[in-house]
């Protein structure tokens, strides 16, 4: 890989060309870039959470099992 791709600002430019806050269009290439290499992913991982439509987004990480209803002991 190129030098200056190691370079945090240099990423950081070029992600903001897949992903700009704000406007609606698919977020599958931010993804697809931190599943690329190592060095992408906190780079891109750092840019798609950083501007959250809402709670849903984390309350979609949480496991079905976490959803499970009460039940209180007898």
């Amino acid at each position: 890989m190129h030098h200056a791709l190691e370079i945090p600002e240099i990423l950081s430019n070029i992600f903001c060309y897949c992903y700009t806050p704000g406007v609606s269009r698919p977020l599958s290439d931010l993804p697809a870039l931190a599943r690329t290499c190592r060095t992408f992913k906190e780079p891109a991982l750092h840019m798609l959470w950083e501007d959250l439509p809402g709670l849903s987004p984390l309350l979609q990480c949480l496991p079905e099992a976490s959803e499970a209803s009460y039940e209180p002991f007898t």
